[in-house]
């Protein structure tokens, strides 16, 4: 089983190269995403294995968007959360 850090990396790698990608693109995509998680919570009354699987995929893919964000501004997602949560101790 991989480490989390190594499927962050290994997903940033599978973006290629992507500096000709505009940013608002990712994050449009990032808001697509986030929106059908929306959805999903909206419409789902009885919670079930199915929509618990439904719900896993795409909080998935919102994380693989986001690794793209990361390789695209360059920025250490490590020390990004590090910091976010040492700042709610």
């Amino acid at each position: 089983m991989m480490h989390f850090e190594n499927v962050w990396e290994e997903c940033e790698k599978s973006h290629g190269e992507i500096t000709s990608e505009n940013i608002n693109t990712i994050l449009s995509e990032l808001e697509l995403k986030i929106n059908f998680y929306k959805k999903i919570i909206e419409i789902s009354k009885e919670p079930s294995e199915d929509i618990q699987n439904i719900k896993s995929r795409t909080l998935g893919e919102i994380l693989y968007t986001l690794t793209k964000i990361s390789l695209k501004e360059n920025i250490n997602v490590y020390e990004s959360l590090k910091i976010s949560f040492e700042s709610r101790r």
